[in-house]
């Protein structure tokens, strides 16, 4: 299959997937929900105290604050940069990353501001990161789910998870016949991307692990604290693991990041409805922290990108 139908599929696997998620809010959150959304609404304009929402806010600033420092950190053997313009590099290519599936913008985006001769570290240093982030998504969202699917009993037989298994080691085996192919760009493959990142200073890596780490628990506190401050039973227990596999879930989900909201909303619905939180709290939620931790920063970054183009004109 040529890389044009590939792109076509996988268009309409977004749009499928948008529709889907959509259709399945509609069902659920507008349909004879509206006494609802007025009790909701009545807790946001008066009962909900000032200092939560400003700690929420705060949550927001230190999880991109982290990414900034893990950025700082990584950047480090390349080329020095200040946390300050880490900062501004970090909300730049946020911004950049918006109307990007998800969010390759990044990629280009941080390159643009180093020298020609340095964008193939960059590029390799923001795949880096984003694949730590990504494997402590993975490393305590499987556990969750697989937690969520047997304690709720959700229709997963023995054969799923053999045939799930048999995929993965399917994958490992093909990423290991590939190891040495060209990816994107000369120079650009899997064995390389091994061999730089053993070659980075273990004291860099385990920092920026923690970092991953910390930033993790920094918007899974707040999405939780905003599910308990809408209405959702304080039951951490349970709470923590449905949290691990929504993440889990919309991280691999394909979307444009403008667009995924939807797609959050409608796995969120799903995952925590099983244990009885009304739609309306858990879709406020998901869009509140969807601000917090996107569409505020975005503005900012957008702010920087603009700075940075009146600089250079």
């Amino acid at each position: 299959m040529s890389d044009k139908a590939n792109q076509y599929l996988l268009v309409a696997l977004k749009l499928i997937i948008l529709v889907a998620m959509g259709f399945f809010l509609y069902q659920k959150v507008f349909e004879d929900n509206s006494g609802q959304l007025e009790q909701l609404w009545a807790k946001l304009s008066g009962d909900l105290p000032l200092w939560t929402v400003g700690i929420w806010f705060l949550l927001s600033l230190l999880n991109w604050g982290l990414e900034a420092r893990k950025w700082q950190l990584l950047t480090f053997t390349t080329q020095p940069i200040s946390y300050s313009l880490a900062w501004k590099q970090t909300y730049a290519s946020l911004a950049a990353s918006l109307l990007t599936p998800q969010r390759v913008g990044e990629y280009g985006a941080k390159a643009l501001f180093f020298e020609t001769g340095k964008r193939k570290r960059i590029l390799w240093l923001t795949f880096l990161g984003n694949m730590q982030q990504m494997a402590v998504t993975l490393l305590l969202g499987i556990p969750a789910l697989l937690w969520v699917s047997f304690s709720f009993e959700l229709p997963i037989s023995k054969l799923n998870v053999v045939l799930i298994l048999i995929v993965l080691v399917m994958l490992m085996v093909f990423g290991y016949l590939i190891r040495k192919r060209q990816l994107l760009f000369q120079g650009l493959s899997l064995s390389a991307l091994w061999k730089k990142t053993t070659e980075l200073p273990r004291v860099i890596l385990n920092w920026t692990v923690i970092h991953s780490l910390l930033r993790y628990l920094c918007f899974g506190s707040l999405t939780l604290w905003m599910l308990i401050g809408f209405g959702a039973p304080p039951n951490l227990s349970v709470l923590i693991p449905l949290l691990f596999a929504y993440y889990l879930l919309s991280s691999i989900t394909p979307m444009l990041l403008v667009l995924d909201i939807v797609v959050k909303s409608g796995i969120a619905v799903a995952l925590f409805g099983l244990v009885g939180v009304d739609e309306i709290s858990v879709v406020m939620a998901v869009l509140l922290g969807w601000i917090l931790n996107f569409g505020i920063p975005a503005l900012i970054g957008s702010g920087v990108i603009a700075a940075y183009k009146r600089k250079k004109a």
